[in-house]
């Protein structure tokens, strides 16, 4: 049997035809296509010029990303769970968001990953000699140090032969509590 589905705009109300492509909100919990939440090419088109992004700030707390963002209508979305996905050079939220916008996004969150990570430790050995033990090291943003001697103090101080950004001296200290915490089972 032939069935006919009037398309009306789940956001507008407006009955519209099909014109090459139909547009639809996902929704598993829909089991017939008479409940499909369908979408004029109007209300799409509006939905698309809304998301001209303004500015994004992600955020990661616990292994939870999320990004504030403001659209250049004023529209302020705070603490919304995101996840990037690198294949398609794209952030998906927790909210629909044009697929321009969430190339846009995944930009930003690229740049931000990029600038977050510069500072982290990408490589660190421990060599350990007749009275000195030194480190050797790399952060994903390129500066490296080799063969820098080094000390733990009596206070949990980190003293080196020449001076290291505080952020790379928290990173090595923590590294060689647990590379001592180790070694000092064999």
């Amino acid at each position: 049997m032939i069935r006919t589905v009037k398309l009306i705009c789940s956001q507008c109300g407006k009955p519209f035809a099909a014109d090459g492509e139909v547009f639809y909100k996902d929704d598993y919990l829909t089991n017939n296509i008479q409940d499909t939440k369908f979408l004029c090419s109007d209300c799409v088109n509006q939905w698309q010029k809304k998301w001209q992004i303004v500015s994004a700030a992600f955020h990661e707390v616990d292994y939870v990303l999320t990004v504030d963002i403001e659209l250049a209508d004023g529209t302020v979305y705070r603490g919304l769970d995101c996840t990037p996905i690198e294949a398609s050079e794209t952030v998906v939220g927790g909210v629909d968001i044009p697929e321009a916008a969430q190339k846009q996004l995944y930009a930003i969150y690229h740049a931000w990953d990029r600038e977050r990570k510069a500072k982290m430790l990408k490589d660190l050995t421990f060599s350990e000699g007749f009275m000195r033990t030194s480190f050797s090291c790399e952060t994903y943003g390129g500066e490296k140090y080799e063969d820098v001697a080094f000390r733990v103090t009596v206070k949990g101080k980190l003293e080196t032969e020449r001076p290291i950004p505080p952020y790379i001296e928290e990173q090595i200290l923590e590294a060689y509590r647990l590379y001592e915490a180790q070694n000092s089972d064999e």
